[in-house]
């Protein structure tokens, strides 16, 4: 249910993922999938769950290598899902468990850099925010084109100055 979720707000957008749109997709009846999900929300929830357990850090590596690496990951993910990510931004009820775990796992990777708790913070909704706005914007780059989105578009390059800049920080 959820790859079909995905796949029908993949290819007719947001106001079409409505539990009879994907029931009728499925061939099953409207209110399994609300058995299922309990709602909306949580049919969203599950596709969020399902698309950002992806997004993890290297075992071994400095702090801000993994910090990278987890920045990466979940670019990757909303480039590959933008209408996804929008969902969730309009829906404030709905903050899925992998997003607070890729959230806190970065926090904690920043204080392990050694900020304090208020520029670690600081850090992390910077390098989010970041994330989610080249992704997007890379992604949106391509609607309304007969083509996929170019994978970077700088991003790589970015988000490297800005970790260096990190590293600058920490070290005062």
């Amino acid at each position: 249910m959820v790859v079909a979720a995905l796949d029908l707000l993949d290819s007719e957008g947001a106001d079409a993922l409505t539990m009879r749109a994907l029931a009728e997709r499925l061939g099953i009846n409207p209110m399994t999938i609300h058995h299922h999900f309990g709602g909306r929300d949580g049919l969203i929830g599950a596709m969020s769950e399902a698309v950002y357990a992806q997004v993890t850090a290297l075992e071994h590596g400095t702090p801000i290598d993994r910090i990278g690496e987890i920045l990466m990951a979940y670019y990757a993910q909303v480039l590959r899902y933008p209408g996804l990510t929008m969902l969730i931004f309009s829906r404030p009820t709905v903050f899925p468990k992998q997003a607070e775990r890729i959230t806190d796992e970065i926090s904690a990777l920043l204080s392990e850099v050694g900020l304090p708790d208020d520029r670690t913070w600081r850090w992390r909704d910077i390098l989010v925010d970041f994330t989610h706005g080249s992704a997007l914007a890379t992604a949106m780059s391509a609607t309304g084109l007969d083509c996929a989105p170019q994978e970077d578009q700088g991003y790589t390059m970015a988000l490297t100055e800005l970790l260096t800049g990190l590293k600058r920080a920490s070290d005062r």
